[in-house]
């Protein structure tokens, strides 16, 4: 990964080992500019791959995943055109949009404690090395019974070894914290294959190649997109909007206006 130093912003260039190559690192993140927004007399708040959307009543849609899998494909095909022979590092936060996981992934919220009724059907597994029963490591377990109905909690914990006769489905509100066995979920939820399962935004990127980390949350201090935030929404206030479409023309000339040059600084 290229990196700047100095006040000059001097690029050095990493030394790679043979068979490596470079990492380009793309931070992602979502930013709000509100319409009329304008600093008060103490001076307070009131082609590329970026998307630009209007939500509302009868506006866009809410920024969801599926919108951002069609952004980060594009991103991608930007990055291989103009960055060949090298790996795309994309950054995101923690947000809901981002830890969608597949259809049929093993999730153990989405199901119920008995077979059948209104849950998701998850894919079949193999039970893994790390289960408490060893007479059940390696072996492939089936998400449906004979009849075809989807399995519950309570046989899928059953047919690997655990005693959950008188334990709870799911814990209301929420489980305690620090807690791996207080309810059928949380403790399928930590079996390793449950546990371990593969986000879907990070299989659009790892299936071409790329590579994709996740940020811890309350992470704005490891994300430099936030100071760009920052410094694009206080040009942005200082400024009078009279309409709506004045408020859009800011909001996309001041996203241009920054520099690269005080991105590297941001990213320093």
């Amino acid at each position: 990964m290229t990196k700047y130093e100095g006040p000059d912003l001097i690029p050095v260039e990493p030394k790679l080992r043979d068979g490596k190559r470079k990492v380009i690192t793309y931070f992602h993140d979502e930013c709000c500019f509100h319409a009329l927004d304008y600093k008060d007399n103490n001076g307070n708040i009131i082609a590329d791959a970026r998307e630009i959307i209007y939500p509302g009543l009868k506006g866009d849609a809410w920024w969801d995943t599926e919108q951002l899998l069609k952004q980060i494909k594009h991103a991608i095909a930007i990055h291989n055109h103009v960055q060949p022979d090298t790996i795309a590092l994309f950054v995101f936060d923690q947000s809901s949009a981002h830890a969608l996981l597949l259809p049929n992934a093993l999730n153990a919220w989405n199901m119920n404690k008995s077979n059948g009724g209104k849950q998701k059907l998850c894919k079949d597994t193999i039970i893994p090395q790390s289960n408490p029963s060893m007479e059940q490591h390696g072996q492939w377990q089936k998400m449906t019974m004979e009849d075809g109905l989807v399995k519950g909690m309570e046989v899928v914990l059953t047919e690997r070894g655990f005693n959950v006769l008188k334990m709870k489905a799911k814990c209301s509100p929420v489980c305690p914290i620090e807690n791996k066995d207080c309810c059928m979920a949380q403790l399928l939820s930590h079996q390793e294959d449950f546990k371990n399962q593969i986000l879907m935004l990070a299989m659009v990127i790892q299936e071409v190649g790329h590579e994709c980390i996740f940020l811890l949350k309350f992470h704005c201090e490891l994300n430099p997109i936030e100071i760009y935030w920052g410094w694009c929404k206080y040009c942005y206030h200082q400024v009078p909007k009279t309409s709506f479409e004045d408020s859009k023309q800011l909001a996309l000339q001041y996203l241009d206006t920054c520099s690269l040059e005080m991105i590297c600084q941001f990213i320093n």
